[in-house]
């Protein structure tokens, strides 16, 4: 199992609250092989933290975020993979 952790900067103001809870949502209820999603929405970035079983490098999941966030957000910044932990 990895825990993998990603961030996406240059998030606005005022809809990065709001996606977080949407994208947060979206990979409970409709990509389930991820589990334990969290998003949250901090100083501009967003962070989703997820466990699954076969993302050893973090980008199946960073695709995913990315698709994400082109639903829910249109523009942001440059995101980053900031860790993938085997647990």
């Amino acid at each position: 199992m990895y825990n993998i952790t990603i961030e996406c900067l240059d998030v606005a103001p005022s809809l990065g609250p709001q996606a977080a809870i949407d994208i947060e949502q979206e990979f409970r209820v409709h990509r389930t092989w991820h589990e334990e999603p969290s998003c949250t929405f901090t100083s501009g970035k967003l962070l989703l933290i997820a466990r699954n079983d076969f993302d050893a490098d973090g980008k199946a999941l960073l695709d995913e975020f990315w698709d994400c966030l082109a639903a829910y957000l249109g523009e942001h910044g440059a995101m980053h993979i900031l860790s993938v932990e085997q647990v």
